[in-house]
């Protein structure tokens, strides 16, 4: 085994820091290079438009630093995906460049910041400056435009700003690994850095944060088993233990819990359950032609490790192996298992630990290199060499002679990365330049349109919101674009659609719908659907590009603007106007009170049931109702502005989904749930108050509320569960071997 103490001696600290940021410049600019040349990969697809979309309404409608906000322009006032724009600089191009700009630039700053972090944590581990940099400069396959040349999966395309989530992770596990027993300071200012590392990660955009934190969490506990001497296992479960405190006492943990739990996803277990055995989509291996060889790569390097390396280096190289053990074992439950997933997809989670497979393996085989470097040393001393050489290297000069030729060969290893993804953008990047590109729809006709009757601004009266049925990939893009340009939308795509909204369009419109999607569909009847989508604020119904059918009995004006789909045929787009959406001036006077869901589905269902006149509260309200008057929805910045009279006491139903965590900054308005998923208003006289989300990370108590109200309402929907056949666990052996040979043949 060797150890690294020579490395000083052959390095200054000045050329490994001059190394190891050329290493990062270097592989930044051929990333920038690589984009150039192949279009459109950085946020690519109906996802990553998406995420664009996303970030340009946190941009325009959160308050600074704010990230945990209403979402604006689809899902009624859902939460909009909590990607913090503030804190996570792969973001920030979107806030001065234009789209197509700005998501290169971004994939080149999340590229930079996780390359760091992967190269603090190998030297950390205490890796040479060499195969730290070419470990971390490794994870440019996991970016697109290579992530698409190599065929794994697309979380860094879609939503490059994970990048920048997943590094403060890496940096954590290495700090841990330098902390040993003996300095209380240390102790203290290491477990700060970790939490704080953390913590940032978690503020960065709390979902992914947690799908990585699940992934390296075995790394940790590796690492802080890695050095058997009790004290030093002591010391590091202590700052493991103190930051888990913090996270508690911070209310960061219950904020973690609460922003999971209220999801239609984990409340209705069939609404996102894998398909029948076996799922061929749970592992990179049996999509990516290329993944078995870099298991083969690192499963040599990490024996290399374990026979050539020590100390820190040799820690890292076993949490590579562990970690990738347990990951097997995961993919096999998440084949067998006869029961709904919830967990992170097995795929998430070998995403997430590549850098470390990588930089551990790279370890290794440096640990060769070095081991059979020393054996040919020491074979040409043997072979009677000894003097010149001693003569060469003791002449005057020669240490300075020996730092400046390692200096070079340093360059130019970190160089060899760098410089054969530019050669390849140069060579091949003209043949695939538009093979990935999926330009965004070019229907700036519907665009304008849009924005000229319903486009949102802060300080710009609610006028109403567009629903598009059917929703498919195609339409999805289109719909992308209306929430890129501020457009509000009733349906929702993303991971926090709510218990409620699914509760609502399945029990009233008896429609069976995904996890991650509100999209309110014609099930039950007409009349229903039309009642339904204008109380949820729809003004226009887009039904796709063909008329509604006859016994849609739609008697609404209609306008058509041209469909140019990329590759498609064209056609026309087809828009009718409701003649009543809720902008905040239903005021119901007709009052039932329920908390049964059963009850609450049924008077909605009703087909005589007028949203304008008649509510369905799960409280009573106390007193009798007057219709409000003068009603005025605005949006501000992280909420909405509601004034209006009345002549008494007056129920208004806002176009908004209700929680706990909304609250009025005029104590005197009282705010209900109604009709099962909308905001109620009860007030007196004048009001004139701001509506405010008040949930965070320091306050997260008010989404409690949220999950005990479904717990009262007792929401459950007899889904379909295809993994769950007979009630046993795991399939028989017959069954399960069965599945697991179909998973190996299906390896690419």
């Amino acid at each position: 085994m060797i150890r690294n103490d020579s490395e000083g001696k052959q390095l200054t600290a000045f050329a490994r820091f001059v190394v190891a940021g050329f290493a990062v410049i270097a592989l930044v600019a051929a990333e920038l290079v690589l984009s150039a040349a192949i279009h459109g990969t950085n946020y690519n697809g109906g996802d990553g438009k998406l995420a664009q979309a996303t970030i340009l309404t946190a941009y325009k409608f959160g308050s600074f630093l704010q990230f945990n906000i209403i979402n604006s322009t689809q899902g009624l006032g859902s939460q909009l995906l909590p990607m913090n724009v503030w804190v996570n600089p792969a973001y920030w191009p979107f806030a001065f460049l234009p789209k197509e700009l700005a998501t290169d630039v971004s994939a080149a700053i999340a590229l930079g910041i996780f390359v760091i972090a992967g190269y603090i944590m190998a030297r950390c581990f205490d890796v040479p400056v060499v195969p730290s940099a070419i470990g971390a400069q490794l994870s440019i396959i996991l970016f697109a435009p290579s992530s698409f040349i190599f065929q794994l999966s697309t979380i860094f395309s879609l939503m490059v700003g994970n990048a920048v989530v997943y590094a403060p992770h890496m940096i954590a596990l290495g700090l841990l690994a330098r902390l040993e027993s003996g300095s209380w300071c240390d102790f203290s200012l290491t477990t700060a850095a970790i939490f704080a590392l953390l913590f940032y990660s978690l503020c960065c955009d709390p979902l992914w944060s947690m799908v990585h934190g699940f992934a390296w969490a075995a790394s940790f506990a590796v690492v802080a088993f890695g050095r058997l001497h009790l004290k030093t296992i002591l010391v590091r479960w202590a700052t493991l233990g103190c930051c888990a405190v913090l996270f508690f006492l911070s209310g960061a943990a219950e904020y973690a819990y609460t922003l999971t739990r209220y999801t239609a996803r984990i409340h209705f277990p069939g609404s996102g359950d894998r398909p029948a055995a076996p799922d061929l989509l749970a592992s990179e291996l049996f999509y990516s032609p290329y993944v078995k060889y870099f298991y083969i790569l690192w499963a040599l390097g990490w024996l290399l490790g374990l026979l050539t390396l020590s100390g820190r280096a040799r820690l890292l190289v076993v949490t590579g192996i562990v970690s990738y053990l347990l990951l097997a074992g995961y993919s096999l439950l998440y084949l067998l298992l006869n029961v709904p997933w919830q967990a992170p997809l097995p795929v998430y989670l070998a995403h997430g630990l590549f850098p470390l497979f990588v930089i551990s393996a790279v370890a290794g085989y440096w640990g060769a290199l070095r081991v059979a470097a020393l054996s040919a040393g020491r074979v040409t001393t043997t072979a009677g060499r000894r003097d010149g050489i001693k003569r060469f290297f003791h002449h005057a000069g020669a240490p300075t002679r020996l730092r400046l030729l390692t200096t070079a060969a340093a360059f130019i290893a970190v160089a060899i990365i760098p410089a054969a993804f530019a050669n390849f953008a140069a060579t091949v990047g003209p043949q695939r330049a538009e093979l990935f590109h999926e330009p965004w729809p070019n229907e700036p006709e519907l665009i304008a349109f849009f924005e000229d009757k319903l486009g949102l601004e802060v300080g710009r009266p609610f006028r109403g919101s567009a629903h598009v049925w059917p929703y498919d990939y195609r339409t999805s893009l289109t719909v992308n674009g209306l929430w890129a340009h501020s457009i509000p939308t009733v349906l929702q795509y993303g991971q926090l659609v709510t218990p409620a909204s699914f509760y609502f369009t399945h029990s009233v419109t008896e429609q069976r719908m995904r996890a991650n999607g509100f999209v309110p569909s014609p099930g039950r009847s007409w009349e229903i659907y039309w009642k339904a989508l204008q109380l949820l604020g729809a003004r226009y119904y887009v039904p796709g590009h063909e008329p509604l059918p006859l016994s849609a009995d739609a008697n609404f004006a209609v306008s058509t603007f041209p469909y140019r789909p990329a590759g498609g045929r064209h056609g026309l787009w087809y828009v009718y106007e409701l003649p009543h959406p809720n902008v905040g001036d239903y005021s119901p006077t007709e009052i039932e009170t329920t908390a049964s869901r059963a009850e609450i589905a049924a008077l909605m269902a009703q087909p005589n049931f007028d949203f304008t006149r008649r509510a369905v509260l799960s409280v009573e309200v106390g007193q009798p109702l007057v219709p409000a008057r003068d009603m005025r929805l605005t949006l501000i910045r992280g909420g909405w502005h509601v004034s209006g009279r009345s002549d008494g006491s007056s129920l208004v139903v806002l176009p908004q989904q209700f929680s706990h965590c909304l609250r009025a900054r005029d104590e005197r308005v009282r705010l209900v749930r109604a009709n099962l998923m909308m905001t109620g208003m009860i007030f007196s006289g004048v009001v004139d108050t701001d509506i405010v989300f008040d949930y965070g990370i320091f306050s997260p108590q008010c989404r409690a509320a949220d999950l005990a109200d479904m717990r009262q309402l007792d929401l459950r929907i007899a889904l379909p569960m295809r993994r769950v056949t007979d009630g046993s666990l795991f399939p028989d052996w017959r069954g399960a071997l069965a599945t697991l040979k179909a998973a190996a043949s299906a390896v690419k």
